[in-house]
């Protein structure tokens, strides 16, 4: 069905057999089994040498990558070149390249975390410093984010942490300067944050883009902008080419002798090249450079350029230097607008350009859906349309007045600093109408293997030639598309009672579900820098294949329990929110009540003799005693934890919070029969958690301690443990047994575990 594609494009066939061999080596099976039947859909007896070079490229480059380096955990001594440094999101994070641990050189980057005031300092000085060396395992939940695999996508093979004073000298000390380094500094005195996004489109400098900036373009659709792509290097091809045209033309004596096209063309290709040195060399702009740079060399040999086989070339470069790009959003999301805007304008060849600007939007959100659904699973329905406003807006406005603000700033940095004032006012006015009419949408996260029959359609629909076969095939995919997600939500609508305690760290969330009914119990911390319920929770849930939830509990508002809420209530539609008093002096009560009230969401002070049913599951709350307020003053918020007791006919759970001691031997005297089959521990096993004649009492058959790993409070307690030990009742703990699935049986129990003790050690 692609045979003619890939006999007029045969890079394409040697980049598709170049992802086939670094999915080999990788041992990814699913991914394998996609490129596979791609490339036996593009091969013909002509293309198969191109299909051998490309798989032999695939498995030496994955070969000859740098691997992940394990340390035990410790302090070791380290010394490397800077290769990047920034401060972000609380943490000033720096990069390092031809490194040595303890006298012993290691292939590939180090990331250190560093946590004392330095001062800047520009890449090329050397560092030294003794830090302490981490071991990334993640938090041991189902499907979470690969941080491991992220780091090496971006040629990073070890992690540390500085965090001694003064543990970290610099050798070398190279003072920042440059083009770059002068154009920072110049619009950092702008307006913030329209200044971080201006930086990020114009010099590549992310650091200043924050979660609620990034979420901003995400709810409007138009996140691309903010990276440097096509879009950026369109733009200086134009301005180099239209510049050096118009000099020449206005010369007649060099008009008359020069091929005044073919050298306007030249130096938009030099522009492009300047350019992308002087952003650095990130996935996107290369692709986008190396593309255009394909585009122009073929019109300056007056050549018909081939746009399918430039993409094919800037993918292979990449991959050969970096093959686990491969396993990059930003790769990924690029790579499948750029074919989206191919297939336009193969199959639109005929129609006016004022359809294309129309059509190519719609065409390269279809492209990326899937991509945003698997990796995100938030997405903005309204994106087409903003995409089509939008695009025009940025490139007839920002990018020409940055562009020119670049060009004049060596010249003259008042110009300058005027037209990036202008563009800041633009990106201003682009933050608005995002606030004002961005929104963003749940979606429950399908399976791989739905991602790959999507871009197997679309591919076939596009690119394949016009047969019987190609027809049964976009039949059977579609027909696939469509029953996937369905047989998968029907799944979701037949399971059993689920207690799902996900692994936050040093802190509580508990997921709670039987068939479509879904109940969350805390969302773990909200610190600055890594919101649990953004980067753990809520891609969690989506995991799970939940869209929305019944009820949200927050037991107490302590940070550990109540700081991913906030998120959790403004991604996913809540039909109520339980919390233990009204606290009008406390900033976490403030944030949840703001939230709430854009939301609409019902929030209820709850206590003893409330409930909730939710078809065959119960929930009833046991704690606090009364319901009250606490306008003013301290109030015991552990004691007053929000107390659940929740299952069906077969499994019973109890959830504590961090309701020890006091709430414990309340609830002891309740002189109800509660005998749950599963207790949640409360205050992380604390050693006031667990006394005795609470355990005497309720007598459950399985303990949950939630808890971070080599916490600095020593949870969970000794004493805690030997009394769960002392009366035969198994325990299970987040820190070594990452996510705990505990789901109710016709014969009794199921636990999953997320890894097992053994891994932590």
């Amino acid at each position: 069905m692609l045979r003619e594609t890939g006999r007029s494009n045969p890079l394409v066939v040697v980049f598709t057999a170049l992802c086939c061999g670094i999915f080999l080596w990788l041992r990814d099976i699913p991914s394998l089994g996609f490129c596979s039947v791609i490339l036996v859909c593009l091969l013909s007896p002509q293309r198969i040498v191109h299909a051998v070079i490309g798989l032999i490229l695939g498995i030496v480059s994955a070969w000859l990558a740098p691997s992940w380096v394990s340390f035990d955990e410790g302090l070791y001594q380290i010394e490397g070149v800077l290769y990047s440094s920034e401060y972000s999101k609380g943490t000033h994070r720096m990069v390092l390249e031809n490194v040595m641990v303890d006298g012993k050189k290691v292939r590939g980057h180090a990331q250190l975390s560093v946590y004392q005031d330095i001062a800047d300092i520009a890449p090329g000085s050397v560092v030294s410093t003794v830090a302490k060396l981490r071991t990334q395992m993640g938090y041991g939940n189902f499907g979470e984010f690969d941080y491991k695999l992220y780091l090496m996508t971006k040629g990073i093979v070890m992690t540390g942490v500085v965090s001694r004073p003064n543990a970290l000298t610099i050798k070398r000390y190279m003072k920042p300067s440059g083009l770059r380094y002068a154009v920072n500094t110049s619009l950092s005195q702008l307006a913030r944050p329209d200044a971080e996004v201006l930086k990020a489109m114009l010099t590549g400098d992310t650091s200043g883009i924050t979660d609620s900036i990034q979420d901003c373009f995400n709810a409007l659709g138009i996140s691309h902008l903010i990276a440097i792509s096509g879009l950026n290097m369109t733009i200086v091809i134009l301005i180099g080419y239209t510049t050096v045209f118009c000099l020449l033309r206005i010369i007649p004596p060099l008009s008359l002798r020069l091929d005044t096209p073919r050298i306007a063309q030249l130096c938009g290709i030099i522009g492009v090249i300047i350019y992308t040195i002087f952003v650095g060399p990130n996935i996107p702009t290369l692709r986008a450079a190396i593309m255009a740079c394909c585009v122009i060399l073929g019109l300056f040999l007056l050549r018909k350029p081939h746009i399918l086989e430039s993409l094919a070339i800037a993918g292979i470069l990449i991959l050969i230097k970096w093959p686990y790009s491969l396993y990059s959003a930003s790769f990924l999301l690029t790579f499948a607008a750029v074919l989206g805007i191919i297939a336009t304008i193969q199959k639109g060849a005929a129609f006016p350009k004022w359809i294309h600007a129309i059509i190519i939007p719609i065409v390269v959100a279809v492209f990326t859906m899937p991509i945003l659904i698997y990796l995100f699973g938030f997405i903005s329905w309204r994106g087409i349309i903003a995409n089509i406003i939008m695009v025009p807006f940025f490139s007839l406005t920002i990018m020409p007045l940055g562009t020119a603000g670049l060009i004049i700033f060596p010249i003259s940095h008042t110009v300058a600093l005027f037209l990036f004032s202008l563009a800041d006012d633009a990106i201003g006015l682009l933050m608005l109408t995002s606030h004002t009419f961005g929104s963003l949408i749940a979606v429950p996260r399908s399976s791989i293997y739905w991602v790959y029959s999507c871009y197997a359609g679309l591919i076939i629909a596009f690119f394949a030639a016009k047969s019987a076969w190609r027809d049964v095939c976009l039949a059977a995919l579609c027909i696939t598309v469509v029953f996937i997600p369905i047989i998968e939500h029907r799944f979701v609508v037949a399971s059993p009672l689920c207690f799902d305690f996900i692994n936050v760290g040093q802190g509580d969330s508990i997921l709670l579900t039987k068939g479509p009914h879904a109940v969350l119990i805390d969302a773990g911390p909200g610190q600055a820098g890594f919101d649990m319920g953004r980067y753990i929770v809520a891609p969690h849930l989506l995991n799970r294949g939940i869209g929305s939830l019944d009820l949200v509990i927050i037991t107490h508002m302590h940070p550990d329990h109540v700081g991913g809420i906030p998120y959790i209530l403004e991604r996913f539609p809540v039909r109520e929110v339980w919390l233990n008093a009204s606290q009008i002096d406390n900033p976490n009560f403030q944030e949840v009540m703001r939230v709430s009230k854009e939301r609409s969401i019902d929030m209820k002070s709850v206590c003893l003799g409330d409930s909730f049913y939710l078809g065959n599951m119960n929930l009833e709350v046991l704690g606090p005693l009364a319901q009250f307020d606490a306008p003013k003053g301290k109030l015991d918020q552990n004691m007053q934890s929000v107390v659940v007791l929740a299952g069906d006919d077969n499994m019973k759970g109890l959830f504590m919070g961090d309701a020890d001691m006091f709430g414990e031997l309340i609830i002891a005297h309740l002189r109800k029969n509660i005998r749950p089959d599963v207790l949640k521990v409360a205050h992380h096993g604390g050693m006031k958690s667990c006394l005795d004649p609470f355990l005497d009492e309720i007598r459950p058959k399985i303990a949950v301690i939630s808890c971070g790993r080599n916490n600095v409070y020593g949870d969970p307690s000794l004493q805690t443990v030997m009394r769960l030990e002392k009366r035969g009742i198994k325990t299970y703990r987040t820190d070594q047994h990452g996510e705990i699935i505990i789901t109710s049986l016709s014969t009794g129990f199921n636990v999953k575990l997320g890894y097992l003790p053994a891994d932590n050690y």
